[in-house]
């Protein structure tokens, strides 16, 4: 008897897919699909910076991805509108990919028709966060906080 079951158990079905759960009734499993990465970011730009450094810099314009709190930043001289675009098609768009959204604050030159038409092209969903609330942008903000200590 102990040599049959031994030859059954190999083949029968149910005994395969539950052999290490041992408590878990017969169900079908259904695969979990993995979260979109780099879904969300935030972005804000910190300045002016004074004194400048030597090179002349000012201003650092900081995106943060909310999952991971991931930080991409770079300096500049004066934050345009070109300078955003550039900034989030060269450190968001082509190093992570197409974000479902961006969150800025309600700057001009974050809120630019040039930044409009680029997450139109891409369907990027741009949100702002409201003046009386910039908590909405919390992880930027704390961000922010953080790189002027140093």
């Amino acid at each position: 008897m102990k040599t049959d079951c031994i030859k059954y158990v190999p083949k029968y079905h149910q005994c395969q897919i539950y052999a290490d759960m041992i408590r878990v009734p017969p169900n079908e499993l259904n695969a979990n699909s993995a979260p979109w990465t780099f879904s969300a970011w935030g972005m804000d730009v910190i300045g002016p910076i004074e004194p400048a450094a030597s090179n002349g810099y000012r201003f650092i314009l900081v995106a943060i991805y909310y999952f991971t709190k991931w930080v991409e930043a770079a300096s500049y001289k004066v934050v345009t509108m070109k300078v955003i675009a550039d900034f989030v098609w060269d450190r968001i768009i082509c190093r992570f990919r197409v974000p479902e959204s961006i969150i800025t604050d309600n700057a001009a030159n974050l809120n630019s028709d040039l930044m409009k038409a680029m997450c139109e092209t891409f369907k990027i969903k741009h949100e702002n966060s409201i003046t009386y609330r910039p908590q909405m942008n919390e992880a930027v903000e704390a961000t922010k906080r953080t790189s002027r200590r140093y």
